[in-house]
C-alpha cells in the first residue's frame, strides 16, 4: 500500500510542467495511452562504450557559462544567469559539491558544469518507477544514457502528434529540427575525436538549458509573490536569494503545489525529485557531506532546491532530460519512445534509438512544460531564445 501511495504522489508530480513562466496555467493531468503492441527487444548482455574523448577543462565550461549566460541574459532583457549581486548567501552544502576548485558564482556556471558532466554517461535512476513506463525496475539493467549517447530525433507534425498534445506550426518544428541537427552534427564530430566540437556542443546545450531556466522561472523569480511565498514556507534561518523563484501553483494538489528555483521543482521526496536525489547521491558517493536523504523533509529540500547558487536545482533540471532519454531508450512501450524507434511493429534495439525532449509527462517522464508546448506558444518561445542568443 505504501508503494502505491508513493507512486500516486509521484504521478501527480509528473504532470507539474511549470508553464507559468510563460503566463499560463499548467495542463491538467492526462492518463497515459495504452501502448501499441510491440515485440520487446531483449536487454543487451554487454553495454558498449562510446569514446567522448577527455573531459573538458575548467576554462571550457566556465567560459561557456560566462559567454552563453550573458548572451541569454541579453536576449531576455534581464540579468539573472550571470548576476553576481545575490547578497543573500546561505550556507548551502549542495553548492559545495563540485569536483574542482573553480568559482561557481553564476547560475550559468552550474548549468555549464553539469552539462559537461552529463555529456558522459550518467545513471538515470528511474528504475523504481520503471514498471509504469515499460522499463526495468533494476537501475543496473539500463542501457547507458547521457545528453549525447543517442542522437536527437527529428520531428514532424505527425510524430509530435503522437508524443505531445499541442502540435506547433511548421516554423516552430523547423526550429526544433535545426537544434537537433546542430547537436547531432557536433555529436558525430565529438565521436570522431574533435575536441573543439565538444566545446561547441557544451555551449549549445548550455544555451538550451539557460533559455529553459528563463522559461521556467528567471523572468519572475524576484516578484513580490515569489518573495512572499518564500517567507511563508522557508524553514528557520533560510532566506530567499535573488533569482530563486518560489511559486505556489493553484492548479496542482497540495503535494505538488510548491515549486522552487531555477527549474521549478517540488520539495517532496516522494515526487519527481527522487531520481535526482538518487543520481546526485550516486555521483557524490565519496562525499558524505553532499548526500541528500531519499526521505528528505520539505524543509531540507527547500534549502537544497532554493540554494544560493542553485547547484542541485541545476543538476536536477539537466538530469531530467537524461531521465526521459533513459525511458525512451529502455522502454518496451511504443507510447514511451519516439515513433521512429518502432519499425514494422518492433522496437529498435536500445543502441539504435534516437531520443527527443518532446513528450507529455505521462508518456516518457517529462518534467518541463515548454518541451510539451503546454501553453501552445512556450515551445516556440523557448527555441526562439535558443536561436536568438547565439
Amino acid at each position: 500500500m505504501k508503494t502505491k501511495i508513493i507512486l500516486a504522489t509521484l504521478l501527480c508530480t509528473l504532470v507539474s510542467t511549470h508553464a507559468q513562466a510563460m503566463g499560463s496555467k499548467k495542463p491538467s493531468p492526462t492518463p497515459a495511452p495504452n501502448p501499441a503492441p510491440v515485440t520487446p527487444t531483449p536487454a543487451p548482455s554487454t553495454k558498449p562504450t562510446l569514446d567522448f574523448g577527455p573531459e573538458l577543462s575548467e576554462d571550457a565550461y566556465l567560459n561557456a557559462g560566462a559567454e552563453v549566460g550573458a548572451q541569454v541574459d541579453d536576449s531576455q532583457n534581464d540579468n539573472e544567469l550571470v548576476g553576481s549581486s545575490r547578497q543573500v548567501i546561505n550556507n548551502d552544502q549542495v553548492d559545495q559539491c563540485f569536483n574542482d576548485e573553480a568559482p561557481h558564482e553564476y547560475f550559468a556556471d552550474q548549468i555549464s558544469y553539469y552539462v559537461q558532466e552529463m555529456i558522459n554517461d550518467v545513471p538515470a535512476k528511474v528504475g523504481y518507477i520503471g514498471s509504469y513506463y515499460g522499463t526495468s525496475s533494476d537501475d543496473s539493467a539500463y542501457f547507458p544514457t547521457s545528453l549525447i549517447r543517442h542522437p536527437l530525433c527529428n520531428v514532424t507534425s505527425s510524430t509530435l502528434s503522437a508524443t505531445i498534445n499541442k502540435v506547433p506550426g511548421q516554423a516552430t518544428i523547423d526550429k526544433l529540427n535545426r537544434f537537433a541537427n546542430t547537436v547531432n552534427t557536433l555529436r558525430q564530430e565529438v565521436l570522431n575525436g574533435d575536441q573543439s566540437a565538444k566545446k561547441e556542443l557544451l555551449s549549445t546545450w548550455t544555451r538550451m538549458f539557460s533559455c529553459l531556466a528563463y522559461a521556467e522561472s528567471l523572468s519572475t523569480a524576484d516578484t513580490t509573490t515569489s518573495k512572499n511565498v518564500a517567507a511563508k514556507v522557508g524553514p528557520s534561518g533560510y532566506r530567499k536569494p535573488a533569482g530563486v523563484k518560489f511559486y505556489e501553483d493553484p492548479a496542482q494538489d497540495a503535494a505538488s503545489r510548491l515549486n522552487i528555483g531555477m527549474f521549478q521543482f517540488t520539495p517532496n521526496s516522494a515526487g519527481n525529485i527522487q531520481p535526482c536525489i538518487r543520481a546526485w547521491n550516486s555521483l557524490n558517493q565519496n562525499k558524505a557531506s553532499c548526500q541528500i536523504s531519499q526521505k528528505a523533509t520539505q524543509a531540507d529540500l527547500i534549502k537544497a532546491l532554493g540554494s544560493s547558487y542553485q547547484s542541485f536545482n541545476a543538476f536536477c533540471g539537466i538530469h531530467k532530460l537524461v531521465q526521459t532519454f533513459a525511458i525512451q531508450v529502455n522502454t518496451t512501450k511504443s507510447s514511451a519512445t519516439h515513433p521512429s524507434n518502432v519499425v514494422n511493429g518492433k522496437l529498435k534495439g536500445f543502441e539504435q534509438r534516437c531520443v527527443s525532449p518532446h513528450f507529455q509527462a505521462g508518456k516518457a517522464y517529462n518534467h518541463f512544460g515548454p518541451f510539451q508546448n503546454s501553453t501552445g506558444s512556450n515551445l516556440d518561445k523557448l527555441f526562439t531564445c535558443i536561436e536568438s542568443s547565439r
